[in-house]
């Protein structure tokens, strides 16, 4: 099935103003938008294979992950950016390598601007020398991807995300606290004490590996962006808070799982817990029309998210998308570290 790109983008027109079509038209929308996101994983397949190749490289210990967007947050792009379309997102195929400091970041960056030639590199930005607002840092790339053998692939776009540990711990935390207070802090959404404490701690942070701050907190020294992080940090009880949410990472079973490649994600919210169900390599179609399944179930819900992505391993995948599992305890590591510093520094 090739389905044309007009159509795909009729989907995503439909998909984000469900209320002015019929119901048969925005089934069949959603119908097109899972025919567009399994197409992505044989994009996906391949340029895992050379993020993580020359990751390994670089750092045995690094961590790529890659994953499929799911469709809320697709739609919920699409109407976030007006001028976006589907056919043109390039992050429904997503991978992210998580390499342990700078100097990694930065020559895995630019090893894959070498050996990805093939390929059309469309993009770069990056957000760890000009941070967002968020606090969010990461470096970002964008391919075109190119196989003039297949038609039905040529052409589409993919997101590599690269980051250090340390603001892999910041994004977590702060896309767990999304998850639980049903709203999107990362996009400048949600209560004021939140968006004001996750940025102070990304501008913290920012003086653990010397990178730029945050431009609204450029009046602040390092001795004051810590005590405002620290005071916010207890004031609202954060610790409190994402320990709970990590409650949910005990009901994960930690057993390899070599053979399976795809996992669906099913996460019961009000309860914390957790439920994986693996697929092989091949049976991403499976997995792809699951995903499809579950979304529509909890679709008029927010008790429930669903996510498929894909590692190695269910051990991996916990600790590549640990926002899944509520893990958030790297993130309060480096918390117990900034407020040590600023003890120092008094």
């Amino acid at each position: 099935m090739n389905i044309p790109k007009n159509k795909i983008k009729k989907a995503g027109n439909i998909l984000k103003n469900k209320e002015n079509f019929k119901k048969e038209e925005v089934i069949e929308a959603i119908e097109t938008l899972t025919y567009w996101r399994k197409i992505h994983g044989k994009v996906l397949n391949e340029f895992y294979k050379i993020v993580n190749e020359e990751a390994l490289k670089i750092n045995k210990n690094s961590n790529v992950v890659q994953r499929v967007k799911r469709s809320p947050s697709i739609v919920a792009k699409l109407k976030r950016h007006s001028s976006t379309k589907l056919t043109t997102m390039q992050d429904i195929a997503g991978i992210r390598a998580i390499m342990s400091n700078l100097r990694e970041v930065e020559l895995l960056n630019e090893q894959l601007k070498k050996v990805a030639q093939k390929h059309e590199f469309k993009t770069y930005d990056n957000y760890i020398k000009d941070p967002k607002e968020s606090g969010y840092r990461s470096i970002h790339l964008v391919y075109k991807y190119k196989n003039e053998n297949d038609l039905e692939t040529d052409g589409l776009l993919l997101e590599i995300q690269i980051r250090t540990e340390l603001q892999h711990s910041w994004a977590t935390s702060v896309e767990t606290m999304s998850t639980f207070l049903d709203t999107n802090l990362k996009f400048g959404e949600g209560q004021p004490k939140w968006l004001k404490y996750f940025a102070l701690t990304s501008n913290a942070f920012t003086y653990l590996e010397n990178t730029p701050q945050l431009s609204s907190y450029l009046n602040l020294d390092k001795k004051e962006t810590y005590r405002q992080a620290i005071y916010e940090f207890n004031y609202n009880m954060i610790e409190h808070n994402l320990k709970a949410f990590t409650v949910a990472a005990d009901y994960i079973t930690e057993k390899k799982s070599e053979d399976k490649f795809y996992h669906l994600i099913k996460l019961d919210i009000d309860n914390k817990n957790v439920n994986v169900t693996s697929y092989k390599k091949e049976e991403f179609e499976i997995a792809n029309e699951q995903y499809t399944v579950f979304e529509k179930k909890y679709s008029k819900t927010n008790k429930f998210e669903v996510v498929l992505v894909s590692t190695k391993s269910i051990n991996e995948l916990k600790s590549g998308f640990p926002n899944y599992f509520f893990d958030t305890r790297e993130f309060l590591k480096n918390m117990e570290i900034i407020k040590t510093e600023y003890n120092l520094i008094k």
